[in-house]
């Protein structure tokens, strides 16, 4: 598999035809000035897009990758149930994400706390679930519980006791 792509960009102008072809992640920029009167620029600029110097990108490559600051449309992260139950329909959720130091180049880990909007109020301190981001629901709730993943140890002690009393009072 291989990592390198191509894709080229022609962006028109009066005076000029600037092309962007992007090789592995690295851009150059090629421009060709094109020094004719002001009358024929628009019509050679015009004939200029149609030919392009670089083969279209094929729908078999990769798209580029994306900025690593950039935030894919429905992100989701999974993280720890730190608080529950204290205000209605919001829960505290921790994400711990590990980085590397741009430096030192040692591994570290970073901690972020996100209010999620849990309508049922389904999540128990402990959970571990899946959210994602979704419009304002409040001034500090921008995500939503999608799952739980792994239910913690607290509900599933609760649920063994709420199952041994509806048997007491079968009997």
């Amino acid at each position: 598999m291989s990592l390198l792509f191509r894709r080229a960009v022609t962006t028109t102008l009066p005076s000029c035809t600037c092309s962007t072809t992007i090789l592995a992640g690295r851009t150059t920029l090629l421009s060709s000035a094109l020094h004719t009167s002001s009358s024929s620029s628009s019509s050679t600029a015009s004939t200029s897009t149609s030919t392009s110097a670089n083969p279209a990108p094929s729908s078999t490559s990769p798209p580029p990758p994306p900025s690593r600051y950039a935030l894919p449309k429905g992100l989701v992260l999974n993280g720890l149930v730190t608080q529950a139950g204290v205000a209605a329909q919001t829960t505290t959720v921790t994400v711990e994400r590990q980085q590397t130091h741009h430096k030192t180049l040692k591994a570290f880990k970073t901690h972020k706390k996100y209010l999620i909007h849990d309508p049922l109020s389904q999540c128990v301190i402990g959970d571990r679930v899946e959210i994602r981001n979704c419009k304002p629901v409040s001034k500090r709730k921008r995500f939503e519980l999608i799952k739980v993943l792994k239910a913690s140890r607290q509900r599933e002690s609760a649920a063994r006791v709420i199952a041994q009393q509806e048997r007491e009072e079968g009997l």
